[in-house]
């Protein structure tokens, strides 16, 4: 009996240290980014991970590339934004000024 059980954790703890690495998360399962202007993108697809506020810390400190290798980076940990919507997110958060909004309350 305690052979089984241990069988079953083993399998179970197996399970979720694949799921856990391979990236699965409430964040991966957020999918279709909405269509429309980048910032309601930024601000419906980037909150279901993070507050802005860390988007917002990152204005102006972050260059056009900076800002392409973190969106890229979020998209391949699940964000739900399609490869065309890259280039929009990128170019909209490269433009803000510190302190702007929406991003920064």
């Amino acid at each position: 009996m305690k052979k089984g059980i241990a069988v079953v954790f083993g399998i179970s703890s197996a399970v979720f240290l694949y799921l856990f690495l391979s990236g699965f998360s409430p964040c991966a399962m957020s999918r279709l980014a909405p269509t429309g202007e980048p910032g309601k993108t930024v601000m419906t697809i980037c909150t279901v991970c993070h507050d802005t506020q860390r988007i917002c810390d990152a204005l102006g400190k972050k260059d056009k590339d900076a800002w392409s290798m973190t969106v890229t980076r979020m998209v391949g940990k699940g964000a739900s934004l399609d490869k065309e919507g890259i280039p929009q997110v990128v170019d909209f958060l490269s433009g803000l000024k510190p302190g702007s909004k929406p991003v920064c309350k």
